[in-house]
């Protein structure tokens, strides 16, 4: 019995829940590291390296099932990435591109497990810490371009902006990206290290966060500029307002940054700002769609979110 067709309007839920599933990985994580649980399950792929056991059991502490938890979650993100893959092939039109990024949300969430338990082998390794979380932000970064991309057209992409705006767009996602590595520094030389044996990068913590600082500035100030650029070339309103919606997360990222350095780090606003991390990977990723078009029509059964990205280009673009 062959499965039935699924319209763009069902697939693109189901992007969107796996989008919403990796951003909720990125946040149990850092529950795990904050309450020091990040060995409370000392082995991979079992939970305790002197017996058998594959999960906690009544002798092992509540650290081993805050840790073990996540591990669990870890299957529900699999279970929606192996769904993106179905809804892909079952559109009522396949399209190359949607499977293909459907397909490699399995491969890094397959990757992204290899990773936990090779950061569980090296007793939490800070460069294993930082490698598992920023393969999580590049996670989030494809699960937003297959929503995206699952809501447009499939003809040849059309810009919306001037072209040197578009290649403006580009580096303020790179500044985004550099501003998240050297958080993943930051984070692997301060306090919050997942257990109290776990090592820590060899820097100065003051001197990196402050790097840090820098960083989140210019990207601060690469979000206003392209807000100005798009207001006096009259880009299309969505471009604008995803600007203004980058701009929403960056401002409070920035101000729980400050607090949070001046407070000794205290774990609720570390998971807080972790959250917003990657809200700013979502809104960053998704300004670039926001300058280009493909195709003058949406999908068949696709919905009408940012609609007003298929009003006609000015004639001077």
């Amino acid at each position: 019995m062959s499965l039935q067709a699924v319209s763009p309007l069902v697939a693109r839920r189901v992007f969107l829940a796996n989008l919403v599933a990796q951003i909720g990985i990125v946040v149990t994580g850092g529950l795990v590291r904050l309450t020091d649980s990040g060995l409370g399950c000392d082995t991979w792929p079992r939970c305790d390296s002197d017996t058998s056991n594959w999960t906690p059991h009544e002798a092992i502490s509540h650290h081993a099932y805050i840790e073990f938890g996540n591990r669990m979650l870890a299957y529900v993100v699999g279970a929606i990435a192996v769904a993106c893959v179905v809804a892909a092939y079952r559109l009522t039109v396949r399209r190359k591109d949607i499977t293909t990024l459907a397909w490699i949300q399995i491969g890094t969430v397959v990757g992204q497990a290899v990773l936990g338990g090779i950061t569980v082998l090296t007793d939490l390794h800070p460069m294993a810490v930082a490698s598992h979380l920023l393969l999580s932000m590049l996670l989030i970064a494809s699960a937003v371009m297959l929503y995206e991309r699952a809501g447009e057209g499939d003809a040849p992409a059309r810009l919306l902006v001037r072209p040197e705006i578009r290649w403006f767009g580009y580096g303020t996602l790179a500044v985004a990206g550099a501003l998240i590595v050297v958080g993943t520094v930051v984070t692997g030389s301060g306090p919050h290290a997942g257990d109290l044996k776990a090592k820590r990068f060899d820097v100065d913590i003051d001197q990196t966060a402050w790097l840090h600082a820098d960083l989140a500035f210019l990207l601060l100030g690469a979000a206003v500029a392209l807000a100005l650029a798009l207001r006096v070339t009259d880009a299309p309103l969505a471009a604008q307002h995803r600007v203004w919606w980058l701009l929403a997360v960056l401002i409070p990222q920035g101000l729980i940054g400050y607090v949070q350095y001046f407070n000794g780090l205290p774990e609720w606003m570390v998971l807080t700002h972790m959250f917003g991390a990657a809200l700013t990977v979502v809104t960053a990723t998704r300004v670039l769609f926001a300058l280009r078009m493909r195709g003058d029509t949406r999908p068949e059964g696709a919905d009408d979110l940012d609609a007003e990205l298929r009003e006609p280009v000015a004639t001077r673009y």
